[in-house]
């Protein structure tokens, strides 16, 4: 007859299953730890990539900032230039308005002459009548050139005798002045300057009466009223 299990072979049974439980727990839990390192390290890289990605589009975007912000600096600059002018020969400032303004003399000029000819007394005029009309380029305060002031144009050894660059519409002929020969009582003269030869004059010779003689007409004005 099979003798009933002591309490011995009891006490060892259930120490065994106990020890057997606690090692599958022990496995078990070791399992889902290397799943939630595997998470962890699956979210680190994802962060990492994402950070990675911030970073570049931060670049892009902060480039992209830049480049709007030289082109806009650019823009202004070039907007700025072209309305005080664009320097010709370190003196002229050739503005979008159609004057010239000479920085040696502070004289702000039309760069054209105008339309057609004109005896002295009809050039008196067209000047009155041009400012009382509302001026040209903004300004009501223009006038004929003293002798002095249209002769600072003259460019000697070419023809026309002036900067070009700055007045490129200027005709190889006769300009009228303000002035009059000062040791000379007569009415009849007055001084014009030839942008042909570069040359002044107070008379034609052969003829009595200067002032009859049909000359062209540049402006100027005080270029510190412009201010």
């Amino acid at each position: 007859m099979k003798a009933s299990p002591g309490l011995t072979d009891f006490l060892n049974l259930s120490i065994g299953q106990a020890t057997d439980a606690y090692l599958r727990e022990l496995a078990q839990q070791n399992h889902h730890a290397q799943l939630r390192i595997q998470q962890m390290e699956i979210l680190l890289h994802t962060v990492q990539a994402m950070e990675q990605n911030v970073a570049t589009l931060t670049d892009i975007f902060a480039r992209k900032a830049i480049e709007e912000a030289q082109a806009n600096a650019a823009a202004a600059a070039k907007i700025v230039e072209i309305a005080n002018g664009i320097w010709v020969e370190n003196r002229y400032r050739v503005r979008p308005d159609h004057t010239v303004v000479d920085e040696d003399t502070g004289l702000m000029w039309m760069q054209s002459p105008l339309e057609g000819s004109f005896n002295f007394e009809q050039a008196q005029k067209v000047v009155k009548d041009l400012n009382r009309k509302g001026g040209f380029a903004g300004h009501t305060d223009w006038r004929l050139p003293s002798q002095d002031e249209l002769e600072s144009l003259v460019v000697v050894g070419v023809r026309p005798a002036i900067c070009q660059k700055a007045f490129p519409d200027t005709p190889e002929v006769d300009f009228w002045t303000s002035s009059s020969p000062k040791n000379n009582r007569s009415v009849s003269e007055q001084y014009f300057v030839d942008f042909g030869l570069g040359e002044t004059y107070g008379s034609y010779e052969g003829i009595e009466n200067t002032k009859i003689c049909p000359m062209a007409v540049r402006l100027v004005r005080l270029s510190r009223n412009a201010v």
